[in-house]
């Protein structure tokens, strides 16, 4: 995922012809307002499945929309995601039955 503004300055592109715009930043609020995001991966190289944090959420909806993404896409191996805000589990998304 390209970040605006580390990217630029570590590359010296913008993925445009136009020259760079200078630093954008891309520091998240406070980690207490975040709510981390964590999927079951049943992936892994002993066959038990394990909880791994993917991302962050700026609020609830973002987070909510993010796991949600993560257990509906047909091409992603993850049966659940979990949305944690100051680590109490606040909800969580299965993969729909099929």
């Amino acid at each position: 995922m390209e970040q605006p503004g580390i990217d630029r300055q570590r590359t010296g592109r913008t993925g445009r012809t136009e020259a760079p715009t200078g630093h954008h930043s891309c520091t998240p609020v406070p980690a207490a307002q975040l709510f981390e995001i964590a999927v079951l991966d049943s992936s892994g190289e002993d066959g038990r499945a394990g909880w791994q944090t993917i991302g962050w959420g700026v609020d609830r909806a973002q987070a909510d929309s993010i796991a949600e993404a993560y257990v509906s896409h047909p091409t992603r191996p993850y049966d659940a995601a979990r949305i944690r805000h100051k680590g109490h589990l606040v909800g969580e998304h299965r993969r729909p039955a099929e």
